[in-house]
């Protein structure tokens, strides 16, 4: 008999657990309870600074202006995380679609889109990515297509591995620099007075070349990284000539940090990156406490431009960056 009364009190205690939680709703770690904020902006824009560390930004606001806006008028983490190699081609493979290197496929600088079909080698071949095998892994602005055709979207970069994301006739304007931070900066200035795109992409590569020339923290590296701050002016301004300023929500990151002449380790100094978000609706002077990593860009950007997550996103809607109606 005690048996069974044991038994019934734990059964009635299991469905009011149930009943609790489906009340106030299951959350992931620090995403806390569901709100969902008014979507804003109409465009959005990332702007990666590659090998930027987060734990480097976080004294050299005083002489980046620009960099500092963000801190003064949105939401921001410099202890953001990314992808393990600390390397670029996961990174921003990770920035882009949202997967992580098992499900992108993509795993070292090496990587191209013949790896995305290893067919019956299933030893040494690379892995499929989970988007499906035989294409390159849904970046952002496809996945922005595929919802909406007549979206327009635009990419500069200077790094002409990010290229191998543009497939399909997602990219309307595409820019390849060539490693030159200027030319891709005016690009993308040009892209956004003639075409004023919903969705767009940016890469600067110089910061990450001068930790490699010098090392990560050096004067040189600095310096670099004022150029950055420069061209991120050159953004800013170009949205606001295009009067969609106030309509763009603009997200500023890096694929990873480093020290010394190298990066790659699994260290604080590699793995923390910047989060910073600026636009339409964003929480101004925002610090983001919560766990955080660069899968939740892209979701975070579509979402605010009204769209949904990508089919295959794993990251997650960084709600708590957004004002809600009733604030």
């Amino acid at each position: 008999m005690g048996y069974v009364s044991l038994t019934v009190v734990t059964v009635v205690l299991c469905v009011l657990q149930l009943l609790l939680v489906s009340a106030i709703g299951h959350h992931p770690v620090g995403e806390g309870p569901k709100r969902h904020f008014e979507a804003k902006a109409e465009h959005f824009l990332v702007i990666g600074c590659d090998g930027f560390g987060g734990m480097f930004l976080e004294n050299a606001t005083s002489f980046l202006p620009h960099f500092a806006k963000f801190f003064a008028n949105g939401a921001t983490t410099t202890r953001m995380r990314d992808r393990n190699p600390s390397v670029s081609a996961p990174n921003w493979a990770a920035i882009t679609t949202s997967m992580s290197i098992e499900e992108s496929g993509v795993n070292s600088n090496s990587w191209t889109p013949a790896d995305d079909n290893p067919g019956n080698d299933i030893t040494g071949g690379g892995m499929p990515p989970i988007s499906g095998a035989g294409k390159v892994p849904q970046a952002y602005w496809a996945a922005a297509k595929i919802q909406n055709p007549e979206l327009k979207t635009a990419i500069s970069i200077s790094w002409d591995w990010i290229n191998y994301l543009c497939d399909n006739n997602t990219c309307d304007d595409l820019f390849r620099g060539k490693e030159d931070d200027l030319a891709v900066a005016k690009a993308m200035a040009g892209f956004i007075h003639d075409h004023q795109p919903n969705v767009m992409f940016v890469h600067f590569d110089s910061i990450d070349d001068a930790g490699h020339s010098s090392y990560w923290g050096s004067e040189k590296y600095y310096n670099a990284t004022k150029n950055v701050d420069g061209y991120i002016g050159l953004m800013l301004d170009a949205l606001d000539a295009a009067g969609i300023a106030d309509k763009t929500l603009v997200i500023v990151t890096a694929d990873h940090g480093g020290w010394q002449s190298h990066h790659g380790d699994f260290s604080q100094s590699n793995v923390y990156i910047p989060g910073l978000f600026m636009g339409p609706g964003v929480r101004p002077k925002y610090k983001i406490s919560s766990p955080t990593s660069n899968l939740d860009f892209a979701p975070t950007g579509l979402t605010a431009i009204g769209l949904k997550p990508g089919e295959f996103m794993q990251g997650r809607v960084l709600q708590e960056i957004f004002q809600y109606p009733s604030e």
